[in-house]
């Protein structure tokens, strides 16, 4: 599985806030909130798929920093944009990946997901906690099918949201940045906008 194709197991198993105060406690509210998907995707029977998917992205989207994730996918032209660009980035940004994961997340209904009851902390005031899962995308798969993935949380004002994914060691906002790289030194961050605007 490549990395793109891969997030959408990432989005289709969990979509998840932590309005929690302790980092340990990230653990649990992931692993619920992975069972709340998969319930929500298990909702679909062919006819209803538009529905279910336009659910999932509706329980989604407060759930992600998206704000965060376009600061680290942009990377250091982020500084020299105006916060009139920053917003339409993180706003392209956004929709571009609620488009393309959304599109084949009920693919993995059947997914199982485990979590790892430990998780990593860092930053000066412990703000980043990433919790490990380990995911079989389907109820058939078998082990060589296993997918890791690594959830980046910052939390503020007790409540952690996601803004990076790390799947089998490849993080999401880094495989954007290395695209985003050249479109900005050759056409500027507007540029960028209006590329990610039509879908690219």
């Amino acid at each position: 599985m490549n990395i793109i194709k891969t997030i959408g197991v990432a989005a289709a198993t969990l979509y998840c806030s932590i309005a929690l105060a302790e980092p340990a406690d990230a653990v649990n509210q992931i692993r619920t909130s992975a069972q709340e998907v998969l319930r929500i995707l298990n909702k679909d029977n062919g006819s209803n798929s538009a529905a279910v998917r336009a659910e999932a992205e509706k329980y989604a989207e407060p759930h992600f920093d998206f704000r965060r994730m376009t600061k680290h996918a942009i990377g250091q032209p982020w500084k020299q944009a105006t916060p009139e660009q920053q917003k339409a980035l993180t706003e392209a940004f956004k929709n571009k990946l609620i488009r393309i994961y959304s599109g084949n997340m009920l693919q993995y209904k059947t997914a199982k997901v485990t979590v790892n009851n430990t998780p990593v902390v860092s930053g000066s005031k412990s703000q980043i906690v990433t919790v490990k899962t380990e995911v079989l995308p389907s109820a058939n798969a078998s082990k060589k099918d296993l997918v890791q993935i690594d959830y980046t949380t910052y939390g503020t004002n007790n409540t952690y949201r996601i803004y990076d994914v790390v799947v089998n060691g490849q993080s999401l906002v880094t495989i954007y940045r290395n695209q985003y790289k050249e479109t900005i030194q050759q056409k500027g961050i507007d540029g960028l906008i209006q590329e990610l605007k039509q879908g690219k």
